[in-house]
């Protein structure tokens, strides 16, 4: 398969890219940077991800974009426009599918809360989509890409703990829905964040399992241990 990653020289983006160039795939990285260590065996192409046209001609032939990259590094005013144009870029270049990736904050605690929106009570982080704009531009994000009704999307959300050097490749993950994926729901020992966490390796073959299976359609899952 031949795959497009917006910010493959990212953090996740460089290890799904990994991920994929192991499988035998092929792999475009739409990108205004170029990893040393990626250059050699990735398709790169240094253009605005609001670059619809340029994107289109980058990623043509592809069989699916992975939206890779924070959405609010355009501005609070963009996060949707952004999104927005990836979708533009794919039904241009007639790429049938597009992945995007959400933040664990943006997990659901019960039907139609997110957990962002439920710590803005007494005693929790006081926050707001508007202000807590890393976070919270996933939740825009995400609401966004529900109205959209004629084009195939999916979004893999993180767990509530992803960084690096958290173990590595072990090839093992769970998926759930809306809801965080808990290793142990019933242990109120440890913290939230230590019960539900992946390493960036995992969830990058989590990601290349979705791009090979076609498992979500129209959709959010999530991710973890």
């Amino acid at each position: 398969m031949r795959i497009a990653i917006l910010g493959a020289s990212g953090r996740v983006g460089s290890r799904i890219a990994k991920e994929a160039l192991m499988r035998g795939h092929q792999v475009v990285g739409i990108d205004l940077n170029i990893r040393e260590d990626l250059k050699r065996q990735v398709e790169f192409h240094k253009l605005d991800m609001e670059d619809v046209e340029g994107v289109a001609d980058a990623i043509r032939g592809c069989d699916v974009y992975i939206f890779a990259v924070i959405p609010v590094l355009k501005g609070l005013d963009k996060i949707t426009c952004v999104v927005q144009c990836a979708i533009d870029a794919c039904k241009m270049a007639e790429v049938p599918r597009m992945i995007y990736i959400c933040g664990g904050v943006s997990s659901w605690v019960r039907p139609g809360v997110y957990m962002l929106d439920d710590q803005k009570t007494p005693g929790h982080r006081q926050t707001h989509k508007a202000n807590d704009a890393i976070i919270g531009s996933h939740e825009v994000a995400l609401e966004y890409l529900r109205t959209v009704k004629d084009f195939d999307w999916c979004c893999q959300t993180a767990p509530l703990w992803m960084e690096e050097n958290m173990g590595g490749r072990t090839g093992k993950y769970r998926m759930g829905t809306e809801y965080p994926v808990l290793i142990d729901p019933d242990n109120k020992e440890i913290s939230l964040q230590q019960n539900c966490h992946i390493s960036m390796e995992d969830f990058a073959v989590c990601m290349i399992d979705e791009v090979e299976q076609k498992r979500h359609h129209q959709c959010r899952y999530t991710v973890g241990y």
